[in-house]
């Protein structure tokens, strides 16, 4: 027992130093070629020092995006480090099970799994927001500023000219129909202010109401309470790409547009597709131990990385052309997104289970 925790630190630390060494280049090299293709887009208020804070705000997002590829060259080369020291058939021999063996694999996997998460919730939000500010020559309230934006609360719709993330208003326009979708009432308030949840404060306001008998009554008034769900944070979220948007805020975005069933899919689709990264990351994992003991054993280590370099890209153009698809199509994202991932789950299971 004491042996096999031995064995199992050892492969441990050995893929997930190779999966870090590989994210490290990766992310790297990602980072200069960046900044190299921003060089050729210099303009007067965006020099070369502005491009490197770019390219610097956006490395974390860039690390994100190859973190699955840098699971499946890391796996690739740490197992094929253990099968070059012949230490894979020591294992073997050692009555030490395939499945185990890739188990301990998949715990080195958990820390860029992990990784992955805390970067999508905490940090890209945040780092791609300033790079768009470095991008723009912005500053951070005018990149929570929406123009001509159109809303729906029930039965009302809303129309606002100008909002902040600082929860401000300008030209508010409201339509008001029955269920028939017949006109009850419109409202016009010149400028608005956000109080709490739910509440809003509107200002120079103009409001007729049309009664049964087809006559309609018009009030004028310096101020207006009025109960809106929207809040300053959802329409600083819409400023902002989708896919740019934590888990946790996409969640809240969604909850609040699915209450009155105007979800884009574009939302639907970044959700799924950052719910189902850590399962690709995993999927990929598979792939590459199905490399080391499956037909690519006999094969040499140049040739096991160019194959998986083949089959990561292809599973990410895969994933890609599906994902645009999920916005055309009618079955939920989650279907576009999954498929791949379980078609990958599926061909490393069955060449693993070949090989046991």
């Amino acid at each position: 027992m004491f042996a096999r925790r031995i064995v199992a630190k050892h492969v441990t630390y050995t893929t997930a130093m190779a999966m870090l060494g590989a994210t490290a280049v990766l992310s790297g090299l990602q980072v200069l070629f960046t900044y190299l293709g921003e060089l050729g887009s210099l303009k007067e208020g965006y020099g070369a020092k502005e491009a490197l804070y770019y390219v610097l705000w956006g490395a974390p997002n860039y690390l994100y995006e190859i973190l699955p590829i840098s699971a499946l060259i890391g796996a690739v080369l740490g197992l094929g480090t253990l099968a070059s020291n012949s230490e894979l058939i020591v294992m073997r021999a050692a009555g030490v099970s395939l499945w185990r063996i890739v188990g301990w694999v998949m715990r080195s996997a958990l820390l860029l799994v992990i990784l992955s998460f805390a970067l999508s919730e905490w940090v890209i939000p945040y780092t791609n927001e300033q790079a768009k500010m470095v991008k723009n020559s912005q500053k951070a309230a005018q990149l929570g500023e929406v123009r001509g934006y159109w809303t729906r609360e029930g039965q009302r719709f809303i129309y606002i000219n100008y909002a902040n993330s600082q929860g401000q208003l300008s030209n508010v326009q409201m339509l008001d129909f029955d269920e028939n979708y017949r006109l009850r009432g419109t409202l016009h308030a010149s400028t608005g202010r956000f109080i709490q949840d739910g509440a809003w404060e509107l200002k120079n306001t103009e409001q007729m109401d049309i009664l049964a008998n087809g006559n309609a009554t018009l009030v004028n008034n310096a101020e207006q309470s009025l109960a809106l769900a929207l809040q300053p944070k959802y329409v600083h979220m819409v400023t902002i790409d989708p896919e740019d948007l934590a888990p946790s805020q996409l969640v809240s975005f969604m909850s609040y547009m699915h209450e009155y069933s105007q979800v884009p899919k574009t939302y639907q689709l970044a959700f799924w597709q950052k719910l189902g990264s850590p399962f690709a990351l995993i999927a990929l994992v598979v792939i590459a131990c199905s490399f080391i003991f499956g037909p690519l054993r006999q094969q040499s280590m140049g040739f096991r990385l160019v194959i998986a370099l083949f089959a990561g890209l292809g599973f990410f153009y895969l994933q890609d052309f599906l994902g645009y698809a999920s916005l055309v199509y009618a079955p939920s994202p989650a279907w576009f997104v999954f498929i791949p991932i379980l078609i990958m789950f599926g061909i490393g299971g069955y060449l693993l289970h070949r090989a046991r």
